[in-house]
């Protein structure tokens, strides 16, 4: 946690010392690597119409940004796993007492999805920090309660790092409607016979006589094809 610290102050040092990219290149160069800040690639239209310093400042700030959203999410993982640790070691009403009681400085309910999320599958996934930041608690949760299969759809999602909401999630774990028996066929099939008049029962049986005979004529056709296929040459 010491370094969690660290890392926290030194970004909001560095965005305290930062606060202009009027500020000449040189008082913040050694903050990064040339490689460092060459690696971030600003499209065209970012650039258009500005000073290099201004580039550079910007590149500077996109590092901080990027490298905040890390510790953000090392830190969501360590409070998860923190409270776990409590809640292994108390009664279960004396957990819903801590994570109502205020001390936390979270919701209770943030606290419950936090716990639940790592210990159904957060402790055994390596998803990047900063993409874990992008993720609410009730979201994480959930993504516990899915099935494998959805699951992995989510956190393959997660781990572009592009955001992932609890929408995202509700709309992949939508399920396909369930496929109905042959009895249930059936009793839907005799319920709407039954609302139907003596005129159109006549009707609608001459036509299923009528597709019976065409579907027989089609099977023995296929037959034939399939013994001409079968004869020797």
């Amino acid at each position: 946690m010491d370094v969690l610290v660290q890392k926290c102050y030194n970004l909001a040092s560095r965005s305290n010392t930062l606060a202009s990219s009027a500020i000449e290149p040189d008082s913040y160069a050694d903050e990064y690597s040339i490689d460092e800040i060459e690696s971030v690639d600003l499209n065209k239209a970012t650039t258009k119409g500005l000073a290099l310093s201004q580039v550079r400042f910007i590149k500077t700030k996109v590092l901080d940004a990027n490298e905040a959203l890390g510790v953000a999410g090392n830190a969501v993982y360590a409070a998860a796993r923190s409270l776990v640790d409590i809640k292994k070691d108390v009664k279960k009403k004396n957990w819903t007492a801590l994570t109502e009681s205020g001390v936390l400085n979270m919701s209770g309910r943030n606290a419950r999805d936090l716990a639940t999320a790592y210990e159904t599958w957060l402790s055994n996934t390596d998803i990047p920090q900063d993409a874990l930041s992008q993720v609410s608690a009730r979201t994480l949760a959930k993504i516990g309660k899915a099935d494998a299969g959805q699951r992995v759809k989510a956190i393959d999602a997660i781990k572009k790092g592009k955001g992932f909401s609890e929408g995202d999630l509700n709309k992949m774990l939508k399920k396909a409607p369930a496929k109905k028996s042959l009895d249930d066929l059936l009793a839907q099939a005799e319920k709407i016979a039954s609302k139907k008049t003596n005129s159109e029962k006549v009707q609608g049986f001459t036509a299923l006589v009528m597709e019976n005979i065409k579907l027989k004529q089609k099977i023995k056709d296929l037959e034939t094809e399939l013994a001409k296929a079968k004869a020797p040459v």
